[in-house]
């Protein structure tokens, strides 16, 4: 069977069984090109020039024979990218993909609980060695798991995790900080069989198709949420209503640092008149005098035509004052992803004041962008608690171009998604500066040649 059949057959045996998935995936597939390639391990999803899933014919034929695999395969892989979880980490690493996998395996089965599919996932991984018993079901569950002899304490607290915490709340960063902290055993681990799903690299490129990431939006929308997001550098639920509290109590280095940042974008010290500041202004002024004035060029002319030199000279005198002009408004963006949980209110208390002065305009951003109503730092605005760098590049470029900010102040843990060269291209007039919070990324802002300073939070 050629290529070509192959990736037709695959696209119907998805169709046969996607009405037995609780997400409306036929609007998603549809616009999605299936394309068999060798070349890669498993499954990939990328987004190029237009969407289009590639899966390798050779893992489909002998690990996907029932439709219901098949299934798993491509939702596993719609998961990575609807997760982004190449933008979790600066560098993603062997231990970064097993959590990865071991996660979103989870999910799927706990969403598909029947044998007919979680046994695609213990097919590909023994449940009696480290690591592949954290990539599938303990044997018996889910009615009564049964854990192997040498499960140590730690495993044993991830597969609980994974597997039987009733409210399904695990997240990546949970299972990452048990992998780095308590399974040391990781490393001496690397001769031990397990089977990574998808294409685990950082060539997703999806965002492009505008249909395609509606697409996914609504899918993600109906997931249900965890308590703790996912490190939240996903895509983002439905909005909700949201406030800050700005009773924080930040360290004082921090308030140094963002302070230094304001005040590069131009805000010094915080009063109610700030917004306002003193600027030197010269001016010109004609004087005119009965003392003779060598400046005045209209003198001689009086003198030949009338015979008599003028009674008034005339001078010019150059004078600088000092005046109070209207100060640039800073626009202040603050991320309120998920994984700013730990530092929002922070910043909150700092902005605060410069707030309530009317220094800057406040604006938050998860997915979509919401200004926070002038001086009242309490409002409530609309959070998808995803995030969306830009969102932000959106909201500037919508704005009249002699209302557009000199300079824009990012507060972030830096995890926002590539800008579009678009939007950085209409926006090279703007100055842009970012706090950045611990052991936040760099390198989606560089390309907005963004000033940056680490928010020692």
């Amino acid at each position: 069977m050629n290529t070509q059949a192959t990736a037709a057959m695959v696209r119907k045996r998805i169709y046969n069984v996607v009405p037995s998935a609780t997400w409306q995936m036929e609007q998603l597939l549809g616009l999605l090109s299936i394309e068999m390639d060798d070349a890669i391990p498993t499954a990939c999803v990328d987004c190029r020039s237009s969407p289009r899933l590639r899966l390798n014919p050779s893992f489909v034929a002998e690990h996907c024979q029932s439709d219901e695999h098949l299934l798993m395969l491509v939702l596993h892989e719609l998961h990575h990218v609807a997760l982004g979880h190449t933008r979790l980490f600066p560098l993603v690493t062997k231990l970064h993909n097993i959590a990865f996998d071991a996660v979103i395996n989870a999910m799927l089965c706990r969403q598909f609980s029947d044998s007919v599919y979680t046994s695609f996932f213990t097919g590909l991984n023994s449940a009696a060695e480290f690591p592949s018993r954290l990539l599938r079901p303990p044997e018996g569950w889910p009615e009564k798991s049964v854990y192997p002899a040498d499960l140590s304490a730690a495993e044993r607290m991830v597969m609980d995790l994974l597997y039987t915490d009733a409210d399904g709340s695990i997240t990546y960063l949970e299972v990452f900080e048990l992998l780095v902290d308590a399974l040391a055993k990781l490393a001496q681990a690397g001769g031990a069989k397990f089977v990574l799903i998808g294409s685990h690299g950082d060539g997703r490129n999806i965002g492009k198709d505008p249909l395609f990431q509606k697409a996914i939006d609504a899918i993600i929308a109906n997931w249900p949420r965890p308590k703790r997001d996912l490190a939240s550098r996903d895509q983002g639920a439905s909005p909700l209503d949201w406030q800050l509290d700005p009773r924080g109590r930040p360290p004082a280095s921090a308030r140094a640092v963002l302070r230094r940042l304001l005040h590069r974008c131009g805000v010094t010290a915080y009063s109610p008149r700030e917004h306002r500041v003193f600027s030197q202004t010269t001016t010109a002024r004609t004087i005119e005098t009965v003392l003779p004035h060598p400046r005045d060029r209209r003198a001689p002319a009086w003198q030949a035509i009338h015979g008599s030199r003028p009674v008034f000279y005339r001078d010019t005198l150059i004078e600088r004052r000092k005046r109070f002009e209207p100060q640039d408004i800073v626009h202040v963006y603050l991320d309120v992803s998920g994984s700013m949980a730990d530092y929002q209110n922070d910043l909150a208390a700092i902005l605060e004041p410069h707030h309530r002065s009317g220094q800057i305009r406040l604006y938050v951003f998860s997915t979509l962008v919401e200004e926070i109503a002038p001086r009242d730092i309490k409002s409530t605005f609309q959070n998808t608690r995803g995030t969306d760098l830009n969102a932000v590049l959106e909201h500037l470029a919508s704005l009249p171009v002699p209302k557009r900010p000199r300079r824009v102040l990012l507060l972030t843990d830096g995890y926002v998604g590539e800008p579009m060269a678009a939007h950085c291209d209409a926006l090279k007039k703007i100055r842009f500066m970012a706090g950045i919070t611990p052991e936040g990324c760099r390198s989606h802002l560089e390309k907005l040649n963004t000033y940056m300073e680490e928010l020692p939070l």
